[in-house]
């Protein structure tokens, strides 16, 4: 018979058994025909037919293990009762499957995250060939990443030339933010507004060396590299496709325009591509060379490209590597004396030339901004979701411990039917199997709402996150394993204990459980304690954290204040020189006065950029010096501002003036505001406003004088960690990218109207984003706000659990020892003996498990150390508050299961079985 046929008759076994019998019936008939016609009677030959048959049941058993796979008729045999017990036990089916498939599906989440980010290799034919090229920075370079991939164009050439028989190369431009591009619909009224998208500058042979393959028209090719084209070639990927022309063939031929150069479209990449870095959607690619001039893509020094490649058959990254890196010293040590600043020291200089170069794997795309900055937190997160499951699991175990208890006489009775051990431990682990499975299948449905929930968290309106956490077969793989690992980790314990029934319990009955405790459960309800208690701790570092964070003095008040985010690839732009520059200081005063007078506004200005702008704004530190003295060690940060800016954003002037109108004259010397912390660290003896210094103005080593017109209160810059740094603001000359309005009220209701008035004030000013201050503050604490909330909801479940769990524990322990209960109040025991009795053992689990996750939590706590803020895990409130929510928790869950002990008649318990 056919293995598939065997397999197939394990889940039939009642048709099985029917045929069993039919054929058995039909051979014994032949038989009987057969020995009346040799001269029998009908009752002796049926007798003796049946004699000569055998043992009818004996020979259908061995008949069953010729048609079926024995062990598999039992796993289905076992499978069928479990569901029937689950069924009739729902309560504590329910409870199970809601816990588990909690924490699954939190689980599945979080591994959705973490493979979309950083794990998923990209879609294009041998991502494991993918490399990327770096290089680490060197102590002479101060408050520097330690890893950098920024390189310039010549060094591009140069490596490409190098590594051409080990390595196709080519560059590109990274860690970008949206661009404006303004895209033609063949309409010359009303002229179209600028769109942010995402452009990625790359080598003509880029796309083709990444494997990627065109799903409409071509791809770029190295023809299309041709610097100072007034007419470009594009590519676009698919999902911009889709969304920005409605996946219509005639995008082809279709042009767009970025600041003077207009690109053409001429093919779409495949449907699953959407650029190297994970987290992006990329949706233009253009050639490198349209990135800028000739001129400037020429100098060494513009080291804005990052290098990627394909490996080609045999070769190695470490066999890369060191013929790159030859050719990255000699390249250096060349154009050392143009790279570095003058007064360089030889030992700078030697470590500036020897720095060594990396070849990385690239297999997973280009390390981006968000995984850098999210990396580290998706592992807490996930590390924490992965205790919050061991406490699910011991739940259950608890849970399913309990009733195998109260199952023993069954389990002893099965085993005096002649069931072995290794069949009563697969009953109960099978049902564990089954539980399992159904919290995997309504987790995934969990995992499948919350992963784009943090993936939102991980989003700001102006820069939206990317990652496709929909399940794949990776996550399903992951979920099997997961199942298979829940079943094992409360399947285990329960399983032995049922498996341990002696077929004499059987005949016991109820007797011998009037003292029994709560034995195998100690453990297990210690680690649960253990593993909550390690939770909240960390939960709550991340809560304190995030509070103390957001009450940090920002040093001016964003309440009330509107942001309007400009396109500045015009003309108007602060950055204007010459006629432009007239222009746009004209522009500017008419702008801010038109704003100001407008009904609600208590107050406008620009800014080169806004203040809290986070990681991705530039931050300017030129060199500063002072008169009779070198260049200063302290670089402060240079903001340009309009008049009005301090007012506006409610700064408060400490002493001198604000800016005026012809302070954004080109006057020598320039009129600059300084804050607090600049006065500290170069007058702290003296008088600050009417004093001059320099600043580097341009890469040759010129400087420029300032003066000092006004001391105004330290503000933050950038992020709200940052600690209080000198700073220089400069009258800016145009309009700048950010133009800050607050209003008497709520400004959102009037934000329409300011930027139609915007835009009457001239056409070419282009709002592309509005947000109020706060919002755009809150963008960058994204981790730390996802940390906390996270943090915060998976620790009130752990709570939650160890509560449920303890219930359950006190309530098997009170039901166990009912009889006990009753002979000590008989006696004549206080009621506090009683509850004592029971809450006993259980107390002594509590207190082992606080211990062990106490040291948990410390050992825990260097992983979220370089996140946390103003908060460290010795202090007393760090583990007082955890501390005291468990307990609470605690005694809440043992109230009723006491009471009850204490409301135990005591005739009624001497009769309980």
């Amino acid at each position: 018979m056919s293995w598939l046929s065997r397999l197939i008759n394990a889940f039939r076994t009642e048709p099985l058994s029917n045929d069993l019998d039919d054929e058995a019936q039909y051979h014994i008939e032949q038989t009987t025909a057969e020995l009346i016609r040799s001269g029998l009677l009908p009752e002796e030959a049926a007798t003796r037919a049946r004699q000569l048959f055998g043992r009818r049941l004996q020979l259908r058993e061995s008949s069953r293990d010729a048609k079926l796979i024995p062990w598999m008729e039992s796993l289905v045999q076992d499978a069928r009762f479990c569901v029937r017990i689950l069924l009739k036990e729902r309560t504590v089916t329910a409870a199970a499957v809601l816990s588990l498939s909690l924490a699954v599906g939190a689980c599945t989440a979080a591994f959705s995250l973490i493979d979309a980010l950083m794990l998923r290799p990209l879609p294009v034919p041998e991502p494991r060939a993918l490399v990327g090229i770096s290089f680490q920075r060197k102590s002479a370079f101060p408050g520097a990443a330690p890893r950098d991939d920024s390189f310039s164009y010549p060094f591009l050439e140069n490596a490409r030339e190098v590594a051409g028989d080990r390595a196709e190369l080519f560059g590109m431009t990274v860690w970008g933010p949206l661009q404006s591009a303004v895209f033609e619909d063949g309409t010359p009224e009303p002229a179209p507004a600028p769109e942010k998208v995402r452009i990625q500058w790359i080598s003509g042979n880029g796309l083709a060396v990444l494997g990627v393959r065109p799903m409409l028209g071509r791809l770029l090719v190295e023809a299309d590299d041709r610097p100072d084209e007034k007419l470009s070639v594009a590519v676009i990927s698919y999902g911009f496709w889709m969304r920005r022309f409605g996946g219509s063939p005639s995008v082809l031929g279709r042009t767009f325009t970025r600041n003077d150069t207009r690109f053409q479209i001429v093919g779409v990449t495949q449907k699953d591509f959407s650029g190297v870095e994970p987290g992006y959607l990329n949706d233009v690619w253009v050639p490198l060379m349209a990135y800028g001039s000739a001129r400037s893509l020429r100098n060494p020094g513009n080291e804005r490209f990052a290098i990627g490649g394909r490996l080609k058959a045999g070769v190695g990254p470490e066999q890369l590597r060191q013929t790159l890196q030859a050719a990255f010293t000699n390249f250096r040590k060349e154009h050392a004396g143009e790279l570095l600043r003058p007064g360089t020291s030889p030992e700078q200089i030697a470590a500036y030339v020897g720095t060594r170069l990396n070849v990385n794997s690239a297999a997973q795309g280009h390390q981006t901004f968000l995984r850098w900055q999210f990396e580290r937190p998706l592992w807490i997160l996930a590390a924490v979701i992965g205790l919050v499951l061991l406490i699910a699991c011991s739940n259950v175990a608890n849970l399913l411990v309990a009733r195998a208890a109260a199952r023993g006489r069954e389990m002893a009775m099965r085993a005096a039917l002649g069931g072995g051990r290794k069949r009563l431990l697969q009953q109960v682990l099978i049902e564990s199997c089954l539980l399992a499975v159904a919290s995997s299948v309504i987790g995934l449905g969990f995992a499948s709402w919350i992963a784009p929930s943090i993936v939102g968290l991980m989003s700001t309106a102006g820069d939206p996150t990317y990652l496709d956490v929909h399940p794949d077969g990776r996550v399903f793989v992951f979920l099997a394993f997961v199942s298979l690992l829940t079943t094992l980790l409360f399947g285990i314990a329960p399983a032995l204990r049922a498996s341990a029934s002696k077929p004499l319990d059987a005949l016991k009955g109820g007797a011998g459980r009037q003292s029994a405790r709560i034995g195998l459960l100690r453990p297990v309800l210690a680690a649960q304690v253990a593993f909550s208690f390690v939770v909240l701790f960390v939960a709550g570092l991340l809560l304190t954290s995030f509070y103390r964070l957001t009450s940090v003095d920002l040093g001016f008040s964003q309440k009330n204040v509107l942001l309007f985010e400009m396109d500045l690839a015009g003309p108007l732009g602060a950055a204007g020189s010459g006629v432009g520059a007239e222009k746009a200081r004209a522009v500017q005063v008419e702008l801010l006065d038109r704003l100001r007078h407008f009904p609600g506004v208590q107050g406008a200005a620009t800014s080169w950029f806004a203040l809290m702008g986070g990681a991705m704004t530039p931050v300017l530190g030129p060199p500063i010096r002072f008169a009779g003295r070198g260049v200063e060690r302290t670089h402060p940060h240079f903001l340009t501002v309009s008049p009005g800016f301090f007012a506006t954003m409610q700064i408060p002037m400490l002493s001198g003036r604000d800016f005026s109108d012809p302070d954004s004259q080109p006057a020598v010397p320039t009129a600059v505001i300084v804050n607090q912390s600049f006065v500290r660290e170069f007058f702290p003896d003296k008088e600050a406003v009417g004093q001059r210094f320099q600043r580097m103005i341009d890469d040759d080593g010129n400087f420029g004088d300032l003066e000092i017109v006004g001391v105004v209160h330290d503000a933050k810059y950038n992020n709200l960690r940052e600690p209080d740094a000198p700073a220089v603001y400069q009258p800016v000359r145009g309009v700048g990218s950010a133009v800050e309005v607050r209003t008497a009220e709520n400004p959102l209701p009037i934000a329409p109207a300011l930027r139609k008035l915007i835009q009457q004030v001239d056409p070419s000013l282009h709002v592309v984003r509005i947000t109020s201050q706060s919002t755009h503050t809150g963008e960058t604490i994204l981790q730390e706000r996802m940390l906390a909330l996270l943090g915060g909801f998976f620790g009130l479940i752990a709570v939650v659990l160890s509560a449920v769990g303890l219930y359950g524990v006190l309530s098997y322990s009170m039901v166990q020892r009912t009889k006990e209960i009753g002979i000590r109040m008989a006696l004549g025991a206080p009621l506090l003996h009683v509850v004592r009795t029971v809450t006993g053992d259980v107390a002594v689990a509590i207190a082992l498990g606080v211990s062990a996750g106490l040291a948990g939590g410390f050992a825990s706590s260097r992983f979220v150390a370089s996140i946390l803020f103003d908060v460290k895990p010795s202090d007393f409130g760090s583990v007082a508050l955890p501390l005291s929510c468990l307990l609470l928790a605690c005694g809440l869950a043992a109230i009723r299961p006491a009471l009850r002990a204490t409301l135990v008649d005591p005739m009624t318990a001497l009769r309980h079985e």
